[in-house]
């Protein structure tokens, strides 16, 4: 499964206008696989479907690591 996939399956399990947090931690991924749902969340935004409300980075030795990101889902 792809992150793009992952991303769409998680989203299409979530109810409509609920305020949503996802971590890297709660949904068992790695940074990378992390952030590229992250990145598909983006892609949603533009088109509407969904409206993310923030992103939580944490930085460390001049590196980012995305934390978090908390959403809602609009349809």
């Amino acid at each position: 499964m792809t992150h793009q996939s992952l991303a769409d399956e998680l989203l299409s399990q979530l109810p409509l206008n609920r305020d949503t947090r996802w971590t890297a931690v709660g949904l068992g991924l790695d940074e990378t696989a992390f952030g590229a749902v992250a990145a598909r969340l983006l892609e949603l935004e533009t088109s509407g479907q969904v409206d993310v409300v923030n992103m939580t980075r944490e930085s460390f030795s001049g590196l980012q690591r995305l934390n978090a990101i908390r959403f809602i889902r609009l349809g």
